[in-house]
């Protein structure tokens, strides 16, 4: 077959990338953006391609017609998935995926599975080996990139996993403080220093690593006002990515930050460790005696942030209802709200694991 034009030269794997073991589910790649699974991206990589890179490192196929069977064909799949370039991850997943699709099935001719073999391939991932609906998902994905790709060698005319359907992922419903509760928080903390960490996790939203790593020259308190100002978010404890914003701040975080300022902080705003943040918001809560399915958290505070700031806007779109305004202009008021959200979380919207609807869902529940 001819070569697309344009497309990078395949690479040879190792030969242990192109065994077969029955590998346990890897763990999940670092999330940042809830996106879907990049294996389904090979799917559309195989679609738009006129022609199929011919795999340089794995034998011929064999003069069997169309009776190659899976494993004889997974080897060259992976190869393809290299040559478009795809993560070494996906790769590493994909064929973790498709060994367990070789062990359900056995080692059976491409052309003898149906869809029905992959339902049921699909059903015992759910129920023998409990597989949540984003790791299921993921596996979908590399069951229908796999059989494009054989669709499109030309050794079999149809496509078994075409109508192969993904599971849907319902958005995990973090727990929140209501206001009383956040106020009762508040109270508990007795020292300085903890209110300091409470109320600004409470009113930024900040993950803790960020509050962590946070300098006194993020701090910015107008010399000229006792209730404005503003810190920026440029780095994480950890190295990890973040994106850098500006956040501003309440007035009773002001009046805090102000006191603590005073009395000198070094190089770091708050000089202490990430296990120390954890037990100064678990024993607040405790002291406050709020009661949630677990210990209050620093993540527990950001998303009780979140919350308040999506209510905050749908106050806003219900007036905007009420002065008769387009579902056109709502939608591009939400649109535009929700982004304004993700922004002072430093998160990315959209996708198919919204960060914002899970908290749309809580803020209209209790709201």
């Amino acid at each position: 077959m001819s070569r697309r034009s344009g497309t990078t030269p395949p690479r040879s794997l190792p030969p242990d990338q192109l065994a077969l073991p029955l590998w346990d589910d890897p763990p999940a790649p670092p999330s940042s953006t809830h996106e879907q699974p990049e294996t389904a991206s090979v799917a559309a990589e195989v679609r738009a391609s006129p022609g199929i890179p011919a795999p340089s490192s794995t034998p011929p196929l064999s003069s069997n017609g169309p009776r190659h069977r899976l494993s004889e064909l997974v080897p060259r799949f992976l190869e393809f998935a290299a040559a478009i370039d795809r993560s070494p991850h996906t790769i590493q997943t994909t064929r973790i995926d498709l060994a367990l699709l070789i062990r359900h099935l056995g080692d059976r001719p491409a052309t003898d599975v149906g869809l029905d073999d992959l339902r049921r391939f699909a059903s015992w991932l759910r129920q023998e080996r409990k597989n949540d609906a984003r790791s299921l998902r993921r596996k979908v994905a590399s069951v229908k990139a796999f059989f494009a790709y054989v669709r499109h060698l030309g050794i079999r005319d149809d496509d078994p996993a075409e109508h192969l359907i993904y599971p849907s992922t319902q958005p995990h419903l973090p727990e929140f403080l209501e206001s009383e509760e956040a106020a009762k928080l508040i109270a508990a903390t007795e020292r300085p220093l903890w209110r300091v960490v409470i109320l600004t996790l409470l009113d930024t939203g900040l993950k803790r690593d960020e509050l962590l790593a946070l300098h006194p020259a993020d701090v910015y308190l107008d010399p000229s006002s006792t209730e404005q100002g503003y810190l920026v978010v440029r780095a994480a404890n950890q190295a990890r990515r973040i994106r850098a914003r500006t956040l501003a701040l309440t007035p009773r975080l002001v009046d805090e930050l102000r006191r603590h300022l005073e009395t000198g902080t070094g190089d770091r705003l708050l000089p202490i460790s990430a296990r120390a943040v954890n037990a100064i918001v678990e024993t607040s809560g405790q002291r406050a005696g709020l009661r949630k399915r677990g210990p209050i958290s620093p993540q527990m505070l950001r998303d009780t942030f979140a919350v308040q700031q999506v209510r905050l806007r749908l106050t806003e779109e219900q007036g905007a209802r009420k002065v008769d305004a387009s579902e056109q202009a709502i939608a591009s008021r939400r649109a535009r709200q929700d982004l304004e959200v993700c922004d002072l979380l430093g998160l990315t919207p959209g996708g198919a694991n919204d960060p914002i609807a899970r908290y749309r869902l809580l803020a209209t529940a209790g709201g």
